[in-house]
């Protein structure tokens, strides 16, 4: 039996087909022609000629590589494919000279996929929950709404003073929904910047973003970079006011923001949202991880130095106890 890697191709459909993986409806089957090109990268391990584990990862603007789409044969489990098939993709992200940062998400409950990570080194950083509604009449009370703030520039120095500020408390941005990063000014694009509306207070010292984005189901993605948005005037008729709009085109659209458990506790008890499982990031930028390659290579060759050192002193051991033997025979003739 023999084990090997490759990346896949649209052409490796039937071979992911046939995998007993035991997911009764498996999204990857939908849409793995799409998981093979453009940004995203899909791999899989074989056994002789047989496919029976596949992960892949995604870049999103152009230097945060997501790893993810853990998939194995359940013929083939206990052999630690899915280890072996994540440090494979952890290494061929880190081989992409863009990437610098290299991270992964799992749910709460999903113990054996944070196991993986924690054996190929990668932290956890940080846990949200994914909080949507489809109203949010609890929580609108008829105050005025925010101003629009429409210059790009502005925008931009509300992101800069918030989440690029690196004396700023939060440093996680929610990016796309499910998909939060570290921020860094390649996030900020001109055209993110384009599609995230932004809202400034009455009094000019707090701002939230808004986009639409559809995963599956259409959101109104809400972003608001500080922790006090149940103290913040208007701020839920001003997201509600978007929301209407995003209803008027698509009625089962739902409003979307990542909340830490923190900000999940000051909800009140009457909120709108859902709570699903929360989902945890774990990550780390790529000079982080390289680091902890080499220091794994070093921890490798220290156990087999030690290993060597511990074969040598069996084989004097023997030779002592040997020699002993001999000493105590002729003690014995003398």
């Amino acid at each position: 039996m023999s084990v090997s890697f490759r990346q896949l191709t649209a052409d490796d459909f039937d071979l992911y087909k046939n995998m007993e993986t035991g997911l009764e409806d498996d999204y990857m089957l939908k849409v793995f022609d799409r998981l093979t090109t453009k940004r995203n990268a899909l791999f899989g391990l074989f056994e002789d000629e047989t496919l029976v584990a596949v992960a892949g990862y995604t870049l999103f603007a152009g230097e945060f590589a997501m790893l993810g789409r853990l998939r194995s044969d359940r013929r083939h489990r206990q052999n630690g494919y899915g280890t072996k098939i994540t440090e494979y993709i952890l290494t061929a992200a880190r081989k992409t000279p863009s990437v610098k940062w290299i991270g992964a998400n799992t749910e709460q409950h999903n113990k054996p996929a944070q196991k993986v990570l924690e054996k190929i080194g990668m932290p956890h950083v940080i846990t949200f929950y994914a909080a949507q509604a489809s109203t949010l009449e609890p929580l609108t009370t008829g105050n005025k709404e925010w101003t629009k703030v429409e210059d790009r520039n502005e925008k931009r120095q509300w992101i800069e003073q918030t989440y690029l500020d690196p004396a700023f408390e939060k440093s996680i941005f929610p990016y796309e929904a499910y998909y939060p990063f570290p921020a860094r000014p390649s996030l900020f694009s001109d055209e993110k910047l384009d599609e995230m509306d932004c809202y400034k207070n009455h009094d000019g010292i707090r701002v939230l973003f808004m986009w639409r984005e559809v995963k599956g189901t259409e959101y109104l993605h809400v972003v608001y970079p500080w922790s006090d948005f149940n103290e913040q005037p208007g701020l839920f008729e001003t997201v509600d006011q978007s929301f209407q709009e995003l209803k008027a085109d698509n009625s089962e659209a739902l409003v979307w923001m990542d909340l830490t458990q923190e900000e999940a506790d000051t909800l009140p008890a009457d909120h709108p949202f859902d709570l699903p499982s929360p989902w945890m990031l774990h990550g780390m930028f790529k000079k982080e991880a390289d680091s902890i390659k080499e220091a794994n290579q070093l921890m490798d060759e220290l156990e087999k130095e030690l290993s060597d050192l511990n074969n040598l002193l069996d084989k004097n051991q023997d030779r002592i106890n040997t020699l002993s033997e001999q000493t105590d025979d002729l003690d014995s003739t003398l």
